[in-house]
């Protein structure tokens, strides 16, 4: 065979090599799909005002793109997280009084970083979850004061990664976490996954709806203050 013969060949098998290797990048389609979640309490919570908190969260996902979804009997509050774009928006239906607000990158970022950066520890210890095998992951996050709070949260890489959790509760971490334990003032919340369903959502599920207003910046800056704790 001559040597042209011989380096043709050579550059179709590496074509052939590099093509399977690309369409084996496609055959993991980013998840497209609705989570279910139960909500528990535990903790220095009496019964009579545990019966009123939340008992369940629906965490709609499209990529990187998620809405989460939280009825709190008067209110229902949606937290829509754009991963692909690094933005967030929250909605807000107070007994149908509906209003949003935005946030940028660089907002995002600066809570972000006035958090600090967590430490994460990933195990190979599993759990089955909602059908889904999970990994378990030690989330470090400290205090103003430096006081360390751990959460175990056992997550899934099939069902997102860390550009789905951008901004969020879990930043940095690898998967979608499908259980977790926070604690606040004593009050333990466990959510845990209890469904997931594919496919269902669409590109118009992540919009802000037309009977939705836009807070002012004061608006918007006392509700932030609110959902940190600051006030």
């Amino acid at each position: 065979m001559k040597t042209s013969g011989k380096i043709f060949i050579a550059i179709f098998a590496l074509c052939l090599i590099v093509t399977s290797a690309a369409f084996a990048q496609k055959a993991a389609k980013p998840f497209k799909g609705v989570i279910t979640y139960s909500m528990s309490y535990s903790g220095t919570i009496d019964a009579a005002t545990a019966a009123q908190q939340p008992k369940m969260m629906v965490v709609s996902v499209l990529g990187n793109i998620t809405k989460t979804e939280i009825n709190a009997g008067p209110v229902v509050i949606d937290m829509i997280t754009n991963g692909d774009a690094k933005t967030a928006t929250t909605l807000i239906d107070m007994m149908g009084q509906k209003k949003y607000y935005k946030m940028t990158t660089a907002e995002i970022d600066a809570k972000v970083a006035e958090a600090g950066t967590p430490d994460i520890k990933y195990t190979e210890e599993t759990k089955v979850i909602a059908g889904y095998t999970c990994k378990k992951a030690e989330y470090t996050t400290k205090d103003a004061e430096g006081n360390a709070t751990t959460t175990v949260i056992y997550y899934c890489e099939e069902l997102g990664g860390v550009d789905a959790n951008y901004g969020g509760q879990f930043t940095g971490l690898k998967g979608m976490p499908l259980e977790y334990e926070a604690t606040q003032n004593g009050v333990i919340t466990k959510i845990s996954a209890t469904e997931v369903k594919k496919g269902k959502v669409k590109d118009t599920d992540f919009l802000v709806p037309s009977d939705y207003t836009e807070l002012t910046p004061e608006e918007k800056q006392q509700i932030i203050d609110q959902f940190s704790g600051k006030e």
